[in-house]
């Protein structure tokens, strides 16, 4: 069981450890040792929905009120109780919102190429600079640089200096293409498919030797979805990653997905393609290699969603006569992930602004569609459709075509600076709930992009992700003073050791408020280890309130209090976090160290 103990009696720096008193529930403890509460506190959720409203010819709507807006949670209608016009950094009207702003420049180099990332790294540049030169001390503009090759890479962390956000954006042009298994596989499934459709659209006698080319063909395929598939969960994971360690940043967060895409479910296109050419022309080949068990029609596929069902088979091979072909690739789907990934950046209040760079390798492009008349091969998967839906259910843009980069640029800055910000209390709090918003508007001719989902999050999850980021990424921060004093370990059973880890905040660090003769405060600490083979244990937490007495508090500012948590670890090199939320002052410390267990 993971364990942790507050020490009341704390260490002053360079002298003999000094009482401070340090209250729970309410009471004085004595002196000494303390023990902390390791169960949640009641929270008053307040969820907050940023809406762009537009007319329709994309020009903002400025001058709306409350009264105009009509918000739905779960399908329930909620009253709003916070409304106000948000502004950009620049913006010098005083009645205006001002907030933070942190942007994420995500680069999935696991699928984005070299010259695409190239061609557009000026107008990214050009952007950013402007981003934060808008900002000021008052209303800051942060922005960061992830890039994703199969590691996750923080390349810049939160700055606000251009210059040093220049530097990680020259780290990620620099990258080298990373080459993947699904390359080489989807060259070679395009071509055995476009053999495959040549033979089809042949003469009768000819399309009956196909069988033996189609069950070749699905077998290559559904290598190719296992690894599309691999791939794409594993930038999904890296994407939560980054989503998960925003978590307690301030104000809003803009995180820019740069890709050339990825598919949420493999092969949608293809059948789309299989449905036109090979249902359509059975009568002619006299091979029925597709047909639907309700429908027995083409027209029974043209919602792309059923190619997805068990409506629809593709026959031909021995090896999936039992299952429809598109029953094997629905191991494969991966829509719900993507949408939860949407529902759990509205939780922290992450848009997405999904870019496309234009396609730049005429070679490349010419690979995936091959044009011969009826026998064109469009992509074999949609790969702007996660790019699409992430921008469209978390309130951004998406850019998946076009040329014109400077105009994406000037309607995301536009977004940032005219927005309105409305709250409401969420009365029935789930930890990890699903819920939906739907928003109204009169006049109702209005444009509106907002999140339309989210997933309840708690300040005791938000603070345990914000630390997995500093443990994963490397992202820290210490406002607070937060320290790692000892770690020490004695020997545990079947091969672990419990390991105790104790870290220190000085108590002038916090904003300890005066109320009743008491300096009061409550702070949150969590602990969050990951071992040498990759796996991350469950964080432990400890909720802390503190209350000292008037008449000493000024010998407790000068001292610190100590907190100490225990996980059974195994022996190797591990790294561990720790995060602190100090509720008063409604800010964190965050700090990673590398430890080895002997």
């Amino acid at each position: 069981m993971i364990g942790a103990t507050l020490l009341g009696a704390v260490l002053a720096l360079g002298t003999p450890p000094a009482p401070a008193t340090v209250a729970e529930a309410g009471q004085e403890a004595p002196l000494g040792r303390g023990v902390g509460e390791l169960s949640d506190v009641v929270e008053v959720t307040v969820v907050n929905v940023d809406v762009v409203a537009t007319d329709r010819n994309g020009r903002p709507a400025d001058e709306l009120s409350r009264q105009n807006f009509r918000v739905f949670d779960n399908g329930a209608p909620v009253e709003l109780s916070y409304f106000s016009r948000g502004g950009g950094a620049g913006d010098a009207d005083p009645d205006l919102l001002h907030e933070p702003l942190s942007i994420a420049f995500f680069f999935d180099n696991t699928h984005l190429s070299v010259a695409s990332r190239s061609a557009v790294m000026d107008q990214i540049k050009d952007f950013a600079r402007g981003q934060l030169e808008a900002g000021d001390r008052s209303v800051p503009v942060y922005a960061m640089v992830v890039a994703f090759d199969g590691e996750l890479r923080l390349l810049q962390d939160l700055t606000t200096d251009y210059i040093a956000l220049a530097q990680g954006l020259n780290r990620a042009e620099a990258a080298h293409q990373v080459f993947t298994e699904a390359q080489g596989l989807k060259r070679r499934s395009q071509e055995s498919f476009l053999q495959l459709m040549e033979q089809l659209n042949a003469r009768r006698q000819q399309s009956a030797g196909s069988i033996g080319a189609l069950r070749a063909t699905l077998s290559e395929l559904l290598a190719y979805a296992r690894v599309v598939h691999q791939d794409s969960a594993r930038t999904a994971d890296a994407i939560e990653d980054v989503v998960e360690s925003l978590a307690l940043v301030p104000g809003r967060k803009a995180f820019f997905l740069i890709s050339d895409g990825f598919a949420a479910r493999p092969f949608d296109r293809l059948l789309q393609n299989v449905q036109k050419r090979v249902a359509g022309r059975r009568e002619e080949t006299g091979i029925e290699l597709m047909q639907n068990r309700e429908v027995d029609a083409p027209e029974g596929f043209d919602a792309p969603n059923n190619l997805y069902t068990r409506n629809s088979n593709i026959q031909g091979t021995a090896a999936l006569t039992a299952t429809s072909f598109q029953q094997h690739l629905s191991a494969f789907d991966l829509s719900d992930r993507y949408d939860g990934l949407a529902a759990l950046a509205n939780s922290h209040r992450v848009s997405f602004y999904s870019f496309k760079p234009p396609e730049v390798e005429v070679a490349a492009a010419a690979l995936s569609e091959r044009v011969s008349d009826q026998q064109k091969l469009t992509y074999l998967s949609d790969l702007r459709g996660v790019l699409n839906g992430l921008a469209h259910d978390t309130g951004g843009r998406a850019w998946v075509s076009g040329r014109n980069v400077a105009a994406f640029f000037d309607q995301v800055a536009a977004d940032l600076r005219s927005y309105y910000s409305l709250g409401y209390i969420l009365d029935e709090f789930v930890e990890g709930s699903i819920h939906e918003v739907r928003i109204r508007t009169r006049p109702r001719n209005l444009r509106l992009r907002h999140r339309t989902s989210y997933v309840a999050r708690s300040l005791r999850e938000r603070l345990a992700e914000r630390t997995v980021g500093a443990l994963l990424l490397g992202w820290t921060e210490n406002p607070h003073g937060l320290h790692i004093d000892s770690i020490q370990w004695d020997t545990g059973g079947g091969g672990f050791y419990d390991v105790d880890f104790t870290v220190s905040v000085p108590l002038d660090q916090l904003v300890m408020i005066e109320q009743a003769g008491q300096r009061t405060d409550q702070v949150r600490v969590v602990a969050v280890v990951l071992t040498e083979d990759g796996e991350q244990l469950a964080p432990s937490h400890i909720v802390l309130p503190l209350a000292i007495p008037d008449r000493d508090w000024a010998e407790a500012q000068d001292q610190f209090f100590a907190v100490s948590f225990e996980y059974p670890i195994p022996r190797g090199s591990h790294r561990v976090a720790i995060g602190l939320w100090d509720e008063n002052g409604g800010n964190g410390s965050y700090i990673r160290r590398e430890f080895s267990v002997r």
